[in-house]
């Protein structure tokens, strides 16, 4: 299990895109900081759907509190991914990425996704599975963990 928040984790890569500027020339295209800028308000937006759902459904954001989970939420953006706030901070992270023109960008962002989905995630879903058995169950065969 992971012991790190994960948006410190986040920011901790964003922190090594920034840096890895400073020692490695950037690329640059036409339209680079919109599209930063884009992609980032879309992480964003998917991170605060989602918590605004878990708090409408009156269940935990926490990460390491899986176990206090209250109810399943399968509707709304967890209908199309099951990790839409994990989902949401990769995206950020590819945003500044794209922002800053980090050519390392390429191996931290997947480095994250693997990283969450092995310590986080997993976790989660064992908790999740002995918390609510089938309907858990039926909710992986139907929405991708990811996209």
């Amino acid at each position: 299990m992971n012991k790190i928040p994960p948006p410190f984790i986040a920011a901790g890569n964003i922190f090594l895109l920034y840096l890895s500027t400073l020692l490695i020339p950037s690329f640059e295209f036409t339209g680079q900081s919109i599209l930063g800028i884009l992609i980032g308000l879309e992480g964003v937006i998917i991170i605060f759907v989602s918590i605004r759902l878990f708090r409408k459904n009156q269940t935990t954001i926490n990460p390491f509190k899986a176990h206090e989970t209250s109810r399943l939420i399968t509707s709304g953006i967890y209908s199309f991914t099951r990790n839409p706030m994990y989902l949401g901070l990769s995206s950020i992270q590819v945003a500044f990425g794209v922002y800053l023109g980090s050519h390392i960008s390429i191996f931290l962002i997947p480095a994250f996704i693997i990283y969450i989905t092995h310590k986080q995630i997993i976790y989660e879903e064992e908790i999740l599975k002995k918390e609510f058995g089938d309907e858990y169950i039926n909710y992986l065969k139907s929405v991708r963990r990811w996209i």
